[in-house]
């Protein structure tokens, strides 16, 4: 039995009107829908879509089967999660839902008969989604929707036109505008901060490091422009020099791979949670920033050289190496401080500087015979750091995207004295294994060196071609990174194709439309869809605070109201069926000051031939009154300029 409001709906407009109405509201809400289904209640959606296209009538037989099929997707999409552990979690309740909404509407549609449910559940669909997408396009979309949804049930309330609908839609929205923001400043999103939602579309892994670094046909190359992290730092980006965002370090020389420090080995620092870090000697420019890291599959978190302040819930280790529990399958947004100059390390303890110091001379013997000479030469551990430094550039050192595979027996000898081509990994593992040769203990850090290029104002992307290897050297009692694949004289011809194909060598103008467009969707996704209560506080703080900032948002603020007016002026207005028509309402409206009202089913003609007898400006009103037949019913269009110019003769004249 269907509810009133149903009844009033299809009265007034008719079954057919009304489904069709509803059947494109749902194809408006349900794309994004679409994106999250799992394959069986994808088939089960496409089944019933067959059924509306060819229509089917829904006989008791079709539904029945229609609601089998329906259960049996449901089960299936969520086999494995039927357990009170996995319906606890936010997202897979949230999923059932739109599941078992989805197979109440299509029973229902199949019926062809419209009760309520029926016309909230687009409304339904569209909340639910929220849920799931969480993104600059969902947020653009779900406007869209907005939109079109008020436009349809204000077709239907009117009985208008397309036109006329779409006109008083506008007219509602830019009515709706200031009123929206002030709720939004006033009202932050609720954070759902152990919910596991997040747009489908970051969830797409990129590379990240795993603790260990390949020099075989495993290592770390993706020459790709796909964002890894974006970054928000509180002023300016640093110098290129100084973005190194740090990642996991390795000591171990496995031949093949290097590997991280043992587990056992005892550290003057033991790993733990924010706020304690590792000691520092000297911390200076210090810098504070946000990061949006996507989704990599490891447990690896990137702060930028020398960390002061690691995220909340992350674990630090006395390397610095930030990690956290899970590998991460969900972009992450978190805030972080760093310091650009620094000095650290004087608390390393022994065991660890002797397995920093573990080179056999055996496995690479030339290396080891130049190593002898240096040592022997320059006693002084900076001077033998200098003259190794020295050695990699005079080996005339190719940077290669394809290099020759390396004897992995003795892979330093191989890329020093044989290949000399490789990219970071081969220069990172070639220079620790010497530097430790000449008597210097030294790790491989593996993370991302970001490029400055990739930078708009306060913002900076890091992408996956951005992955990089260098090398730390402990001199001095401190820690001193050194990056051996600047010492690369030369960049191969294939190398150079590939760079250029990739977009990682030139600039082009088409490359900064895009930078700037990554900026305005880190910027919306940073104010507006992680808009919380501490990014509220933050805002009303610096209103406070800061007089002229205040002064710029209320103008903006004053600029949105005007904008809103306006557009609701403009639209107000209906268009005009004539351009001729148009043209001659400002005369109406003046007469009708100077009280000449026209009469009900007067014409025009004899409207004017009335005012002429009594109005001064005559022969204005008898060339309008010519010019306007002949145009309006003589199809004479090109009069109109004619038309223009006598009646603002007559405006012009009291």
């Amino acid at each position: 039995m269907r509810s009133s409001l149903a009844s009033h709906f299809t009265d007034r407009f008719g079954t057919l009107t009304a489904l069709r109405a509803l059947d494109l509201a749902y194809l408006v809400v349900l794309p994004p829908i679409l994106l999250l289904l799992k394959a069986p209640m994808l088939l089960f959606t496409l089944f019933v879509g067959i059924l509306l296209l060819t229509g089917k009538k829904g006989t008791p037989s079709t539904l029945s089967l229609t609601a089998l099929l329906g259960i049996a997707a449901v089960f299936f999409s969520l086999y494995g999660a039927f357990n009170f552990a996995g319906l606890s979690r936010l997202k897979l309740f949230v999923e059932l839902m739109v599941y078992l909404l989805l197979l109440a509407v299509a029973l229902q549609r199949l019926t062809r008969e419209i009760n309520f449910y029926l016309i909230v559940s687009p409304m339904l669909l569209l909340a639910l989604s929220l849920f799931f997408f969480d993104s600059v396009w969902m947020l653009g979309y779900v406007v869209f929707e907005i939109f079109i949804l008020l436009w349809i049930i204000l077709a239907y309330r009117m009985r208008a036109s397309a036109a006329e609908s779409l006109r008083m839609t506008g007219m509602l929205f830019g009515l709706s505008l200031p009123w929206v923001v002030l709720l939004f400043l006033f009202f932050p999103r609720i954070s759902f901060e152990h919910a596991s939602y997040g747009f489908r579309g970051d969830e797409l892994r990129r590379t990240g490091h795993d603790g260990r670094m390949y020099l075989d046909n495993h290592a770390l190359l993706v020459p790709s422009e796909r964002i890894v992290m974006e970054v928000g730092f509180g002023r300016t980006v640093p110098d290129d020099s100084q973005l190194y965002f740090r990642g996991s370090v390795l000591y171990l020389d496995r031949g093949t791979r290097w590997e991280p420090l043992p587990e056992k080995t005892p550290r003057a620092f033991q790993p733990a949670r924010r706020p304690s870090l590792p000691p520092s000697d000297t911390l200076s420019e210090f810098v504070a920033y946000k990061v949006s890291l996507y989704p990599t599959g490891k447990r690896w978190f990137y702060l930028l050289d020398l960390p002061v302040e690691s995220p909340e819930g992350t674990l630090i280790d006395a390397d610095f190496q930030t990690t956290l529990d899970k590998p991460i399958d969900e972009p992450q947004h978190y805030e972080a401080g760093s310091a650009l100059r620094y000095r650290y390390g004087s608390g390393t303890t022994q065991a660890v500087l002797r397995i920093a110091s573990e080179a056999d001379p055996a496995v690479n013997p030339k290396s080891a015979a130049v190593a002898r000479q240096i040592r022997r030469h320059f006693p002084r551990a900076d001077e033998r750091l200098a003259a190794a430094r020295n050695f990699f550039r005079d080996r005339n050192l190719t940077y290669t995207l394809r290099p020759e595979p390396l004897d992995l027996n003795r892979t330093a000898d191989s890329f020093l004295f044989d290949r000399r081509k490789g990219y970071c990994v081969h220069f990172a593992a070639a220079f620790t294994t010497f530097a430790r040769l000449c008597g210097l203990p030294a790790r491989i850090v593996t993370g991302y060196r970001a490029d400055r290029a990739n930078s708009v104002k306060n913002y900076l992307a890091v992408k996956e071609r951005d992955a990089h290897a260098w090398t730390e050297v402990y001199i001095g009692k401190h820690w001193q990174r050194i990056d051996p694949t600047r010492t690369a004289k030369f960049i191969d011809e294939e190398s150079l194709r590939l760079l250029r194909h990739h977009g990682i060598l030139g600039d082009s103008r088409l490359t900064k439309i895009n930078l700037y467009l990554l900026y305005l969707k880190y910027r919306v996704e940073t104010w507006i869809l992680n808009y919380s209560h501490f990014r509220q506080m933050q805002l009303l703080e610096r209103l406070g605070q800061h007089p002229g900032f205040a002064l710029k948002f209320a103008g903006a603020f004053l600029l949105l109201i005007l904008v809103s007016i306006v557009t609701v002026v403009r639209l107000r207005r209906p268009p005009c069926p004539d351009e001729s028509v148009c043209l001659i309402k400002p005369l109406l409206k003046r007469l009708e000051k100077r009280g000449f009202v026209r009469r009900e089913g007067e014409t025009l003609h004899r409207f004017l031939r009335r005012c002429r007898e009594t109005c001064r400006n005559a022969e204005e009103l008898d060339a309008v009154d010519t010019l306007y037949h002949r145009i309006r019913y003589g199809g004479e269009r090109e009069l109109l300029p004619d038309l223009r110019r006598e009646i603002k003769l007559f405006l012009r004249r009291k």
